[in-house]
């Protein structure tokens, strides 16, 4: 086999088939989300972490959920200027919680949410459904590693 007929073939490639979800995920629920509620994908993410880790800071938003810096500062600034978050520096750092607005939009986005990822799903029995979840959570576990790679120089 030649150089010239080897290839990455999408329907056999997993990091392919990751992408195109995810790409799908993001722009669909993008557009609905600021047709919906005034704001995008990310500041949904942003709520959704506030709402499961309370009183964290914007670098740790990061790390939860593995957004750059600019882009947390962004979607926090939007959700600071509509009061759906709040700022507390009492305790010597900058702690994060959403407002009763900003629980409201999360309820609600919420719902969304979780009926996207219902349609996403169907067809997918529970036990499925189950280990579809332990194979990506596995698979990012080797996330690192993967990024860690560093071929050889020829």
């Amino acid at each position: 086999m030649t150089h010239r007929e080897r290839s990455v073939r999408r329907e056999d490639y997993v990091p392919a088939y990751l992408s195109l979800i995810s790409n799908a995920l993001s722009w669909g629920g993008s557009r609905l989300f600021l047709r919906r509620f005034n704001v995008g994908i990310n500041e949904w993410r942003v709520l959704s972490a506030i709402v499961n880790a309370p009183g964290s800071t914007a670098a740790r938003l990061g790390a939860l959920l593995g957004l750059n810096k600019s882009v947390i500062s962004r979607s926090l600034r939007l959700l600071g200027t509509r009061e759906l978050v709040v700022v507390d520096t009492s305790g010597g750092r900058r702690a994060l919680y959403l407002t009763e607005a900003g629980h409201e939009l999360h309820d609600r986005m919420l719902e969304v949410a979780l009926r996207r990822e219902e349609i996403l799903l169907t067809g997918f029995t529970v036990e499925e459904r189950t280990r579809l979840l332990d194979y990506l959570r596995r698979m990012y576990e080797n996330v690192p590693a993967m990024n860690a790679y560093e071929p050889e120089a020829p």
